[in-house]
């Protein structure tokens, strides 16, 4: 049963990233429930089972976030078993989540930024400085920096615009602002291998998700910048577009969010932020 839902998100379209996710939370799940109730069959999962996994899943520590994306994924499974006739009805839906009070992302302060933008301009190799300026200047997901084309840039002397393959295989433009144009166009130019993909590894091949994550950690390194991720960057580009206002429904568009609360946010200041503010209130 397990299997044969799992073959059908491959063909529905989902991701091998959502596939894995999924996978590895429902076979987590299933052999819990074998463990606590001797239960094998999804088609006998009751409200019970979930209420039960998710006070285990808090008792391990897990994050409301984590906790609330296993029951989702469970939910999705037996609504697909229901809609397949294996249960009459979707036993988790009536289930409750955990509780939890969104955080803003983890994004650079303008002292950091500027420190991996100094870091990033030095490198003798131009594909990692384009590469730092893309994440921050495009606010692209790893997943869509690594799978651009060159037929995917389009540049002039006024403009840009790459042609992304974001989540969800939802295509989408995003703007090139003048300070990626340049370096972006040198970088095409004066590509010494040719290859299928706009970014690839040192042997040629296409640039993987690790190989970009090291990159980034390592200029982070360089620029004194701890844990620097492609993600961190791209929370930088969202922040940062939303303080320089502009408006909430084109950040949503340019990072590709399917809704506007994922970009709100980027509204709320993070605690550095708030220290600074406090720091106000200082007599001397």
């Amino acid at each position: 049963m397990l299997d044969k839902y799992l073959k059908n998100l491959e063909y529905v379209g989902k991701s091998a990233g959502t596939q894995k996710t999924y996978s590895t939370v429902l076979k987590k799940f299933m052999t819990w429930l074998e463990e606590t109730s001797g239960v094998t069959d999804p088609r006998e999962i009751t409200s019970i089972d979930a209420v039960e996994y998710r006070a285990y899943l808090q008792k391990l520590g897990r994050k409301p976030n984590t906790v609330n994306t296993a029951l989702s994924i469970i939910e999705a499974f037996c609504a697909w078993m229901a809609e397949q006739g294996y249960l009459d009805h979707n036993p988790v839906a009536i289930v409750k989540r955990v509780d939890q009070v969104p955080q803003p992302p983890k994004w650079l302060t303008k002292g950091e930024k500027y420190r991996v933008l100094r870091t990033a301009l030095k490198e003798k190799d131009s594909r990692n400085k384009v590469i730092i300026l893309m994440l921050l200047l495009s606010g692209l997901r790893a997943s869509e920096l690594v799978n651009l084309k060159p037929d995917d840039v389009y540049l002039s002397d006024r403009k840009g615009f790459l042609d992304v393959l974001g989540k969800g295989n939802k295509k989408r433009i995003v703007p090139i602002p003048n300070d990626l144009r340049k370096p972006l166009g040198e970088y095409l130019v004066n590509r010494k291998a040719i290859s299928t993909w706009l970014f690839s590894s040192q042997r040629g091949e296409k640039l993987t998700y690790i190989g970009l994550y090291q990159l980034c950690v390592e200029i982070g390194k360089k620029a004194g910048v701890e844990e620097l991720t492609p993600h961190v960057l791209r929370h930088t580009y969202c922040h940062d577009s939303v303080s320089k206002g502009i408006p909430l429904h084109i950040v949503q568009k340019m990072a590709g969010h399917a809704k506007l609360d994922t970009t709100l946010l980027y509204t709320q200041p993070s605690q550095e932020e708030l220290q600074a503010e406090v720091e106000k209130l200082n007599f001397t």
